[in-house]
């Protein structure tokens, strides 16, 4: 049953007492519960493992490095991509340190939220020099 939102608080303005407090909480219930019911079952579904990291020491799933900087750095060109691939090879094969990436990751979605005033840019146009100069600093050459 689909009720009209205006109709409905006309018809409960117009109830005295303590009738407008029972109606109005017995909608907010049955909104809640027409919610749970949508949401319940989307919840309920189990997540597909391929596209989720290795459980960690305490059963929690972590998502892939290439993931983590896929998404949030907001990679979208496929200069961006290929240049992130290479990144996690690296890291990978230990030729770059993890927690240099994850350092730089997180300084640059920082940087780019701090931006006052202006258009936020995309924290992969911080990520990608920023990492750069700081493997050739270590003699790494990405």
């Amino acid at each position: 049953m689909v009720v009209n939102p205006t109709r409905f608080i006309a018809f409960v303005s117009r109830l005295r007492g303590g009738a407008g407090r029972r109606a109005l909480a017995l909608a907010v219930v049955a909104i809640g519960a027409a919610f749970a019911g949508a949401y319940g079952d989307a919840m309920a579904e189990p997540a597909n493992p391929s596209q989720m990291g290795e459980a960690t020491a305490n059963g929690r799933r972590q998502i892939s490095l290439a993931d983590q900087l896929k998404l949030g750095l907001r990679a979208y060109t496929p200069a961006d991509r290929q240049y992130l691939d290479h990144v996690v090879h690296l890291v990978q094969t230990g030729v770059l340190p993890r927690s240099l990436v994850d350092s730089t990751f997180l300084w640059a979605r920082s940087r780019a939220v701090a931006r006052k005033g202006r258009n936020p840019l995309r924290p992969i146009v911080y990520f990608q020099p920023a990492l750069t100069l700081r493997a050739r600093r270590l003699g790494i050459s990405i």
